[in-house]
């Protein structure tokens, strides 16, 4: 689009993070093909001739989103998500000649990098929390390492939190987006709409089966991790669940005994079970693992995490009988019906979400690409949001099952999410209640300005 104004015209197709770096030369991110979200970084000619890869991580649900470029053009930092859809550090890779790099910046999930003009100093915005790459919660501040291999020194701190950054021309300051996020749990019922939590960055609700209590996660500060709170439907009173016990996910046991969950240990991620009243300390169950569900009586349904690629898989309570559902790798893992027949999945070999038979293997497509989808506590709905990104996310539809199927009737092509549905639909990214009019959502914000930080 000109700088002077006019219509926007198609420049490239499969492309993000564009940068210019010369000679006719651009840098970007694009996602490899033959995949769905395998996103790496490529050179080529403005007209996409003479492309070079770069760098694509290994793992192919890993994505690659931004790259940023030396002043010298010999080195460049990427902004990068890692097999779980989690940010990492950022990583520092040669131009030329190192497939790999090295991760830089301080610990946490790195969004934002910028170079100082003279290529001596490397700028990361990042999220510093417990479990490592928990964007939702960490606060975001503004940290500088020298180049190549200096110790990462913290620049901005305080309540306020900082939203990506651009280094001044002279190098002598930094511009960012300073502010407060906010993020809390909400609850609407007949009554209407009205907040369960108070304090913390809340999210992730889930709804007892008996629909009389909300759990859900509160990080209070960034070196705690997220707790597991629960609040009364009736009254709103909440209480922490297991204090001093960080995790990344959770689900609630049918009878609402027990809680399965995944917490961070370094760059591993492990899946452990609890009773809820506290009487017994947290048991590890499986290392390697992710968004984690009670299945049938007695089994854990969850994602399987490895080096490249990612599984559904199964387990026992006990630690036994770990075995994959399906031999051809996911993408991401949704919930679980209630009687621990379906699962819900986006991946398996097609590019589509789709429920996955617990028994038999078997599979009903519920949208194309990318739809989140979870079973109401008692199983007679099934809640389906397509498009599920801030940009693009519509409403959430709620569609019925009928008594023992366990799945809405579906052709096996699934849901036209283009089209006009004849199904009722509420706000997105909700968690499921006893009935369409009942359910718990989180309502995000961040409020912020444009500050320019002086560097010393």
């Amino acid at each position: 689009m000109p700088v002077t104004g006019g219509s926007p015209a198609l420049f490239m197709r499969n492309a993000a993070g564009l940068t210019w770096i010369g000679n006719g030369r651009i840098l970007f991110s694009e996602v490899m093909s033959g995949t769905v979200l395998h996103m790496g970084i490529v050179t080529s000619l403005e007209s996409r001739a003479s492309e070079r890869e770069i760098y694509f991580p290994d793992h192919v649900r890993a994505m690659a989103h931004y790259s940023l470029a030396s002043p010298d053009r010999k080195s460049l930092l990427v902004v990068e998500m890692d097999g779980s859809g989690a940010w990492q550090r950022c990583r520092l890779l040669a131009m030329e000649g190192d497939a790999e790099g090295r991760q830089v910046g301080p610990q946490g999930a790195c969004l934002a990098a910028a170079w100082s003009p003279d290529g001596k100093w490397m700028y990361f915005n990042t999220a510093t929390s417990a479990g490592l790459g928990q964007l939702q919660n960490g606060a975001t501040h503004l940290w500088r390492q020298r180049f190549p291999d200096g110790v990462p020194e913290q620049i901005t701190f305080g309540p306020g939190e900082e939203e990506g950054l651009a280094v001044a021309p002279d190098g002598r300051s930094l511009i960012s987006s300073v502010g407060v996020r906010n993020s809390s749990v909400w609850i609407h019922d007949a009554s209407g709409d009205r907040p369960i939590s108070q304090e913390g960055a809340a999210s992730y609700p889930r709804i007892s089966g008996d629909g009389k209590h909300v759990y859900y996660l509160v990080e209070k500060n960034a070196s705690s991790g997220s707790e597991l709170w629960s609040a009364e439907w009736a009254s709103g009173r909440s209480n922490p669940s297991l204090p001093g016990i960080p995790m990344a996910d959770f689900d609630i046991s049918p009878d609402g005994q027990q809680v399965a969950f995944t917490a961070q240990a370094g760059q591993e991620k492990q899946i452990f079970i609890a009773p809820l009243d506290g009487s017994a300390p947290p048991r590890l169950v499986l290392r390697g693992g992710d968004t984690v569900s009670f299945g049938a009586p007695g089994e854990l349904v969850f994602r399987q995490l490895t080096a490249k690629l990612d599984y559904l898989a199964r387990i026992k309570t006990d630690g036994s009988g770990l075995k994959r559902v399906l031999e051809q790798p996911i993408l991401d893992k949704f919930g679980v019906s209630p009687d621990g027949s379906w699962a819900g999945v986006a991946g398996a070999g097609e590019d589509a979400s789709v429920a996955v038979s617990l028994k038999d293997g078997t599979r009903q497509r519920i949208c194309d690409g990318l739809c989140m989808f979870n079973w109401s506590p008692d199983g007679a709905f099934l809640y389906v949001t397509p498009n599920p990104t801030p940009a693009l996310a519509g409403r959430t539809l709620v569609l019925p099952v009928r008594r023992g199927a366990g799945l809405p009737a579906l052709p096996p092509s699934g849901l036209n999410t283009n089209a006009d549905q004849e199904f009722p639909a509420i706000r997105q990214e909700v968690a499921p209640g006893p009935d369409p009019k009942t359910y718990a959502f989180v309502k995000s914000e961040f409020a912020g300005n444009l500050f320019r930080i002086p560097l010393h």
